[in-house]
């Protein structure tokens, strides 16, 4: 009777077959799929290819046992409906991959639930947390930094010994959006922010006030209301009512103005950019669109990750990085909104 032997079919590449294929060391096979990144590109590359050559999988939950790390990097945001920070997410994704990480994502709805969802994070043993567009409490950034898990803040400006803050400078675009309509004639003034993301309105605000202030205008009449289009609409509404003579309104972000943009053209018969004017910010796909045509602020997202990145390979390599805050001018991209 003839007995099969299946067992050289069903056996899986192991590392050491893969570093004697690519003529590396077994413990370079090793740092290529842990994400280290002080190995060259070349060594990298060959050590892909051969263990694609032979089919081989790293064992994810293995290694993560061995090293004492998950491999996973978290992303928490706020629930916005935003087309900016989708585009965002799906960049982060990339670079996470990149690293040879993978991303473990969370929603908060409210940013002062956002302590308890890092508590959720920290259950999963990540080896990083970027926070979008949101603060952790000193206690909480204590607790990951007790743990040894590096935190960047992206897009929201805050001051925290254990935390990377990697910003938009929301104040210096408050300041250009300010002078652009004042440089163009413009004399009556609003904004439409949102509560949603109320810390980074805010920055934009001032930023707008104290360019007006130093024009020697006092007055701008503020409107804070959700993040949505609607609300946009709403808030433009209201300004028009009870502010006749307002002629430049700067959004805190593009969905806002997009909203504003249709209730001055189509339900109060105004022009624009020649009664108002109006400048967005976050250059969504729809500000381009020719209905539109919004003058709106460009962040520099892929500097910013670029920076968030290199500080996170480092911080994970043993390296030792500062913290602290690294601020990024935005770009006014010039459209007919706000040009007369």
């Amino acid at each position: 009777m003839t007995q099969n032997n299946n067992s050289n079919f069903n056996k899986m590449p192991s590392s050491k077959e893969v570093a004697a294929l690519a003529k590396v060391s077994q413990a370079t096979v090793s740092r290529v799929f842990s994400g280290h990144t002080n190995i060259t590109e070349k060594t990298r590359r060959r050590v892909l290819e051969a263990a694609e050559k032979l089919g081989y999988r790293p064992n994810a939950m293995a290694r993560s046992l061995t090293l004492n790390r998950s491999n996973l990097i978290a992303l928490v945001t706020l629930d916005v409906v935003n087309p900016h920070y989708n585009a965002m997410i799906n960049k982060v994704a990339d670079r996470i991959q990149k690293i040879g990480r993978e991303l473990l994502y969370f929603v908060s709805r409210e940013e002062k639930n956002l302590d308890e969802v890092i508590s959720q994070v920290l259950q999963y043993r990540v080896d990083g947390i970027i926070v979008h567009s949101a603060a952790i409490s000193s206690h909480m950034a204590a607790e990951c930094e007790k743990n040894q898990i590096p935190v960047v803040v992206f897009n929201k400006y805050t001051v925290n010994k254990n935390v990377m803050t990697v910003c938009s400078d929301n104040v210096r675009a408050g300041w250009m959006a300010a002078n652009h309509f004042y440089d163009r004639g413009y004399r009556n003034f609003a904004f439409i922010g949102s509560h949603t993301f109320s810390a980074t309105s805010k920055d934009r605000l001032r930023g707008f006030k104290d360019a007006l202030y130093e024009k020697g205008i006092e007055n701008c009449v503020t409107q804070m209301v959700p993040y949505t289009y609607e609300a946009g609409a709403t808030a433009a509404r209201t300004i028009l009512n009870e502010q006749k003579k307002i002629d430049a309104i700067f959004c805190a972000g593009d969905l806002l103005a997009l909203g504003a943009i249709d209730v001055i053209k189509y339900e109060y018969g105004l022009q624009i950019p020649q009664d108002i004017a109006i400048i967005g910010f976050d250059n969504i796909e729809a500000a381009s669109w020719p209905p539109y045509l919004l003058a709106t602020f460009e962040q520099q997202i892929d500097k910013m990750l670029d920076t968030t990145f290199n500080y996170l390979s480092k911080k994970l390599n043993g390296e030792v990085v500062d913290e602290g805050v690294e601020l990024f001018e935005c770009t006014l991209i010039e459209r007919n909104s706000a040009q007369l």
